[in-house]
């Protein structure tokens, strides 16, 4: 229920009789109660108009604040005005270094190593989270059906392959490539009358293992070249090398693990970006109201994190009751009744890694009823239950297991769909994947979100004897250490008031 709605105007009283005065003439009189009638009316206009552009009501006026249409709605831009003010001290969350040349140098000699241990002469990716990660190569890159592959061989050397009208293009300085040695060494340039698979294996870059070097040690020995493809590789990237004679291996899980470990500089900026989008979810919620739709509040959401320097990589998910009954939604144009749940699940990006934060909110001053509220705890118990249980050397089975305890208890097991989290890094889905089938030991550096929900759709609500549908999910990246599980937000939510 909207207490604004239940708010009582105090009785009125009329003042003590003053003493008699002289009699008013009745023009006079009539001209006076024009006068104070429209001096009112433009200030409760002055008032609604201030509300309507985020502009706070002073208390001794909050007789009209709260006595305004029940149509009134406020808009995304003062959705945006009024949680900036909240948002606005927060910002300093962001101030995180990016991560430094030697990193990147450190991570290209860990790959190295763990190419030489398994007898790999290079890895091999195209632009992705992995040539991002090991070399500063954008993810974004538009991909063709012109190679386009960063190369790093068991020695640590780094070259790109590119098509040779593109060199101009891209290059070590326009895409801020981070590697050691000469840049003008670097490139592999292909014309396109060849074949460009063939021309990587004819440069001598695929460099075979130490023992299999001929005496020059120009990466040249007997054999096949054997390479490790990036998992995020196309097909016809696998296929070109084949018919090129290179021996193709898919990403071990090693490699597939050493990204998933963060370095402490990793951790930083993972903590500055989520603990920063946790705060924009309480920023809204507070300034959040019954009719407002949820394209307002995803425009305000993409507007604050814009206003803050991180608004390349924004998503958002706005769902209003029954909506959220589908975990990732799909239809639009809601507006937001009383009694509604919001379910935001939200972030954005910081050099690169990802936040990923949902909360399931209430307007200040509005309640939602008491099964409701029941849901939102049994959520938030079953994400307590994970939180407990990550820790090294827990299965990520385990750990998704224990989240579906406190739901079943309470009759809700089919309706907890989806999987307990997911790794969060360069990408906003990587390993390691919390689910039932996953065996995969947690280990000490990695971080993983724990999300639990209960979705029912209005037809289920039906067969369950309930008036409609509704979804509730919590989440919170989670920072795996041998003391327990921290999470990255800062601080999971509360109640649906104080997320």
């Amino acid at each position: 229920m909207n207490h604004a709605m239940d708010f009582k105007a105090p009785e009125f009283r009329a003042p003590l009789q003053a003493r008699p005065g002289p009699p008013v003439p009745q023009p006079l009189r009539w001209r006076w109660h024009r006068i104070c009638a429209t001096s009112a009316l433009a200030l409760l206009s002055l008032l609604l108009f201030s509300s309507a552009i985020g502009i706070d009501v002073p208390p001794i006026f909050s007789l009209f604040h709260r006595v305004a249409p029940a149509n009134h709605r406020i808009t995304a831009a003062a959705l945006e005005t009024c949680a900036w003010r909240a948002l606005e001290p927060h910002v300093p969350l962001l101030d995180v270094p990016a991560i430094s040349r030697s990193d990147f140098l450190k991570r290209q000699s860990g790959l190295a190593s763990s190419l030489r241990a398994a007898g790999i002469d290079a890895f091999i990716a195209e632009p992705s989270a992995s040539s991002a990660y090991y070399a500063n190569i954008s993810a974004h890159f538009s991909l063709s059906e012109r190679p386009y592959l960063m190369v790093l061989d068991s020695d640590a050397c780094f070259s790109y392959l590119v098509p040779q009208f593109e060199t101009g293009r891209l290059n070590p300085e326009s895409q801020h490539m981070v590697f050691d040695g000469e840049p003008t060494d670097a490139a592999i340039p292909w014309r396109e009358e060849l074949s460009p698979y063939a021309v990587l294996v004819e440069s001598g870059r695929l460099r075979k293992s130490k023992d299999e070097k001929n005496d020059k040690g120009k990466g040249k020995g007997k054999g096949k070249a054997k390479v490790m493809i990036d998992e995020h590789a196309r097909h016809m990237i696998v296929a070109g090398l084949q018919a090129a004679g290179v021996e193709v291996v898919p990403m071990s899980d090693d490699v597939k693990q050493y990204r998933a470990v963060k370095t402490d500089a990793e951790i930083a900026i993972l903590k500055g970006i989520n603990g920063f989008t946790r705060q924009v979810t309480r920023a809204l919620q507070g300034c959040l109201s019954v009719g407002i739709t949820q394209e307002d509040v995803v425009v305000a959401g993409r507007a604050l994190f814009t206003r803050a320097g991180v608004g390349e990589g924004y998503w958002a998910i706005a769902l209003f009751g029954s909506q959220a009954a589908y975990p990732h939604g799909g239809k639009t144009g809601a507006v937001l009744r009383d009694g509604e749940f919001v379910l935001l699940d939200i972030g954005s990006k910081l050099h690169g890694y990802g936040s990923d934060v949902t909360r399931t909110m209430l307007p200040s001053g509005v309640s939602a009823s008491e099964e409701l509220m029941d849901v939102w705890h049994t959520v938030h118990r079953a994400q307590t239950a994970a939180f407990e249980k990550m820790r090294p050397n827990e299965s990520c089975r385990d750990v998704d297991a224990a989240s579906r305890d406190p739901v079943r208890e309470k009759s809700y097991g089919p309706y907890y769909t989806h999987r307990l989290g997911h790794g969060l890094g360069l990408e906003v889905h990587e390993h390691p994947y919390l689910n039932g089938a996953n065996s995969e030991k947690l280990r000490a550096g990695e971080v993983a979100t724990n999300e639990p929900g209960i979705y029912v759709t209005d037809e289920q609500a039906s067969h369950l004897g309930k008036s409609r549908g509704f979804g509730v999910r919590l989440e919170d990246p989670i920072l795996v250490t041998e003391d327990g599980g921290v999470p990255l937000t800062g601080r999971r939510a509360e109640s649906p008031w104080d997320p």
